[in-house]
């Protein structure tokens, strides 16, 4: 278990517990004024630790940059499409900064670990989840020649 995330969930009084969910739900962050906020993980998780920290770390960059109720409904709008997109790309994002800061990452490129998967194997983290935080890093291409990172701030 992700412990430092757990302690995290905690200091924030955010209960974690499992659930069965139904693919692809994986994870869901709750929060009502009335009640303290919830983190529901699946089942699954605890039997795939790169998935689980990046999953759990995503409902806890929910509670960390998004207030209101943002859980996707059945039948909704464009509009309401758009605003839940870039609700995820926050919490996406702040659990990538908070699983691979930046000094991290730029340490472990300059020992010569580029490919998504050594990074995913470094942080304990999915292939998925390494490529998305190399984008956010702005690394778009590795040059295998030269051994540098073609970098494209956005």
């Amino acid at each position: 278990m992700p412990d430092a995330m757990l302690q995290l969930a905690e200091d924030e009084t955010i209960a974690v517990e499992f659930f069965h969910f139904t693919p692809p739900v994986r994870g869901i962050y709750f929060s009502e004024e009335s009640l303290p906020p919830i983190i529901g993980l699946d089942n699954s998780l605890p039997h795939d630790t790169p998935l689980l920290r990046c999953i759990l770390a995503e409902e806890l960059g929910h509670h960390f940059t998004t207030v209101g109720y943002h859980i996707p409904r059945e039948f909704y709008n464009y509009g309401d499409r758009l605003h839940i997109s870039k609700v995820e790309y926050k919490a996406m994002r702040w659990a990538a900064e908070y699983l691979v800061p930046e000094n991290d990452l730029l340490d472990v490129i300059g020992s010569g670990l580029y490919e998504p998967w050594e990074l995913a194997e470094h942080f304990t983290i999915t292939e998925e989840f390494a490529t998305f935080r190399m984008r956010l890093f702005g690394i778009k291409e590795y040059d295998y020649a030269t051994k540098d990172t073609a970098l494209f701030h956005y």
